[in-house]
C-alpha cells in the first residue's frame, strides 16, 4: 500500500495594532484559505522582531500592519529582514499605499496591500507564499543581502529603545506608563531615554522626541 502524503499547512504570523483586525484576518484565513493557519499573532512590533528574528521559530509568511503603537511597521520589517533571509513579509495598511510603499521596499518587504479589499489581500498572500513578490519588491534573500551589506542601513537604536521613543513620541506616554507597558522600572526607561538622546545627537529628551517625529515623517 502506498503511503498517503499529507500537505503540511502553511504557518502564518499576524501582527496588527487592532485586535478586531487580527480576528478578521484569522477568520479570513480559516474560512477562505484552506491549507493555511495562523500560528501566532500579536499587536506588538517588538514581539514580532524577537520572534521572527529567531531562526528556531519558522513561519511561511508574516503579515505586518504598518501602524503599530510600539514600533513603526517598516522598522519591524527592517529589523527582521536584517536577521532572517527566508521569511516573506507582506505589509498591510488602511492608509494610502503610496504612504508606505517606498519605505517598505527599503525595509526589505515583499509586498504591500490595503486592508479594505479582502480578495486582493488573499491573492497577495498566496502570491508571496508561492515564492513570488509584488511588483517593485525584492525577494527575501535579495533584501537580506542588500541590508546586510549596507553598513549605513543598520538602525542606531535597539528594538527596546525604539519602542520607548515610539511610546513617548507618537503615543505621548510619560516614563511611568511606558515602564508599565514594557514591564520594566521607570529608572530603566529613563536610562533608555538617555541612550536614545545621545544616539540621536540631542541634548534633551524633548529634542529627541522632536527629532524622532521628523525622522518618522520622512520615512513615511
Amino acid at each position: 500500500m502506498m503511503a498517503v502524503q499529507r500537505t503540511v499547512p502553511k504557518r502564518i504570523a499576524l501582527v496588527d495594532n487592532d485586535d478586531l483586525a487580527l480576528r478578521v484576518l484569522d477568520s479570513l484565513i480559516a474560512k477562505q484559505l484552506p491549507g493555511l493557519y495562523v500560528a501566532w499573532q500579536s499587536t506588538s512590533g517588538l514581539e514580532a522582531v524577537q520572534r521572527c528574528s529567531n531562526q528556531s521559530e519558522h513561519y511561511d509568511l508574516l503579515m505586518l500592519d504598518m501602524s503599530l503603537e510600539d514600533m513603526r511597521g517598516t522598522s519591524v520589517c527592517h529589523r527582521i529582514r536584517s536577521k532572517n533571509r527566508q521569511l516573506p513579509i507582506l505589509g498591510m495598511t488602511s492608509f494610502s499605499l503610496t504612504r508606505y510603499r517606498n519605505a517598505m521596499i527599503a525595509a526589505g518587504g515583499q509586498g504591500l496591500i490595503g486592508k479594505n479589499d479582502i480578495g486582493k489581500l488573499a491573492n497577495a498572500m498566496m502570491q508571496l507564499l508561492s515564492g513570488k513578490v509584488m511588483d517593485g519588491f525584492e525577494t527575501p534573500q535579495g533584501a537580506y543581502y542588500r541590508i546586510s551589506n549596507s553598513a549605513s542601513s543598520a538602525p542606531a537604536l535597539t528594538p527596546t529603545e525604539e519602542t520607548v521613543i515610539e511610546l513617548a513620541a507618537r503615543v505621548g506616554l510619560p516614563d511611568n506608563q511606558i515602564a508599565q507597558r514594557l514591564h520594566i522600572a521607570p529608572a530603566t526607561v529613563r536610562k533608555h531615554m538617555q541612550n536614545i538622546t545621545r544616539k540621536l545627537g540631542c541634548r534633551t529628551s524633548r529634542q529627541a522626541v522632536s527629532t524622532w517625529l521628523r525622522h518618522d515623517e520622512c520615512d513615511e
